[in-house]
């Protein structure tokens, strides 16, 4: 298993979340065999691979499933609502799965380069290290929101059947809407192997749901961290120059010095934006799904909330966790987006706020702390950065606050219409 960790960042760690990806067959394996256990690795290598691509099977099958109820119900408007909530879903993390399993190698280098350019250790500077845990909360409320609802789906049904249903009742409920090309009714062991099967597929999708968008904020966390660190530096560039002064050093050295300090926060501002290139293009793919799928989903489950009568009390609440779980999640993921635009743009404000001017004499005189390499490059920089850092949707979209309040609009559109499609098939 490929451990990021090194004996330069000892305090180094990844979010918890990010378990579940093992768990799931989608975290990176190391890249190559070493101290001679070759055969055993090769081994691991050939298990994990296969349980990963048991783990990507069973989901498709699961969907295949739910797919077989919607076109068996699709002239019922509540019935193929209620199902696409939770085949949408699993068509999302079906491709994330896929997409986690095919780019293994993206993903490791991903990790490393992170670790080597991106992490923030506590001895560089604790109060930055920890503003980006404290941001790091939202991903954990995120992560309750949907453990919550997959055990709603996976409990409430079993509740049910000994509620209900009865031990004996000819059809009993599994935790999805799905269609079988078998009998799972004929008897206990059938049945008992298709619920955990199909449960199980569904905590993979959930879980890999939030481990993947914990990773992304993760690194889209610390990425505004380094910026900040940029800031900082770029901000005490003229300070010590002009300390120095005072005390009539040698103003060509100190000039010297400054220059080399700006051309060494050039460095970790292209280290920053090549991260950040690297790291929107592995998850743009995922990231516009991400948005399609989710303003449809938001609308479904809303509009069985508003619609559906006499709806079990265990199932409006697993809606109300589903439509909270489902908002929250795009709406973290699109602040961190903005977040990110933010702090990369202010760093050409930082820039040009750092007194490189100089001062003037009560002679009138301009008494200037910067040569003129020094002013160059930093008007080069200052450019640079009035681009803004962004995370784009394949290139369809930028992900910001803008793209939450476009996709909760086209959720209300597509609510709008199939509450209207509800009433003429009621006249």
């Amino acid at each position: 298993m490929f451990n990021p960790k090194s004996d330069e960042h000892s305090n180094f760690y990844m979010p918890f979340q990010c378990i579940w990806l093992k768990l799931n067959g989608s975290w990176p394996l190391e890249n190559d065999s070493k101290n001679g256990a070759i055969r055993r690795k090769n081994f691991f290598r050939k298990a994990y691979s296969c349980w990963s691509w048991y783990v990507i099977v069973s989901v498709g099958i699961t969907i295949s499933f739910q797919t077989s109820f919607l076109i068996d119900h699709f002239g019922d408007i509540i019935m193929l609502t209620e199902n696409c909530c939770t085949t949408l879903m699993g068509v999302l993390n079906f491709v994330r799965l896929l997409h986690l399993r095919l780019n293994q190698n993206q993903l490791r280098e991903l990790v490393q380069e992170f670790v080597s350019h991106i992490w923030i250790p506590d001895k560089k500077s604790v109060h930055i290290t920890k503003e980006c845990r404290k941001r790091m909360i939202t991903f954990r409320v995120m992560t309750m929101l949907l453990s919550c609802l997959i055990l709603m789906y996976c409990i409430l049904p079993l509740i049910q059947l000994f509620s209900d249903f009865g031990m004996n009742a000819e059809d009993k409920p599994f935790p999805y809407k799905m269609g079988f090309p078998y009998n799972p009714y004929r008897n206990w062991m059938s049945y008992a192997a298709t619920y955990l099967f199909t449960s199980y597929a569904g905590i993979c999708v959930v879980t890999t749901l939030f481990a993947e968008d914990s990773l992304f904020g993760f690194f889209i966390t610390y990425t505004c961290g380094q910026f900040r660190l940029l800031h900082e530096r770029v901000e005490v560039l003229i300070v010590m120059t002009k300390a120095n002064s005072l005390n009539n050093s040698d103003i060509t050295k100190l000039q010297r010095k400054q220059t080399l300090e700006l051309h060494s926060c050039a460095r970790q501002h292209n280290k920053i934006i090549r991260f950040a290139k690297r790291l929107e293009d592995f998850f743009s793919p995922i990231l516009l799904i991400n948005l399609i799928i989710s303003a449809l989903l938001i609308c479904m489950v809303g509009f069985q909330l508003v619609t559906s009568k006499y709806m079990f009390i265990g199932d409006y609440m697993k809606f109300i966790i589903y439509i909270s779980s489902a908002i929250s999640q795009l709406y973290i993921i699109c602040k961190n987006g903005d977040l990110l635009i933010q702090h990369s743009t202010i760093t050409a404000w930082h820039l040009y706020n750092c007194d490189w001017d100089g001062v003037q004499n009560k002679d009138n005189t301009i008494c200037a702390y910067t040569n003129s390499e020094f002013r160059t490059n930093l008007q080069f920089m200052i450019m640079c950065s009035q681009k803004p850092v962004r995370i784009t949707t394949f290139k369809f979209s930028t992900l910001s606050l803008q793209s939450f309040t476009a996709i909760l609009s086209t959720s209300m559109s597509y609510f709008t219409l199939l509450r209207s499609l509800l009433d003429d098939n009621k006249a």
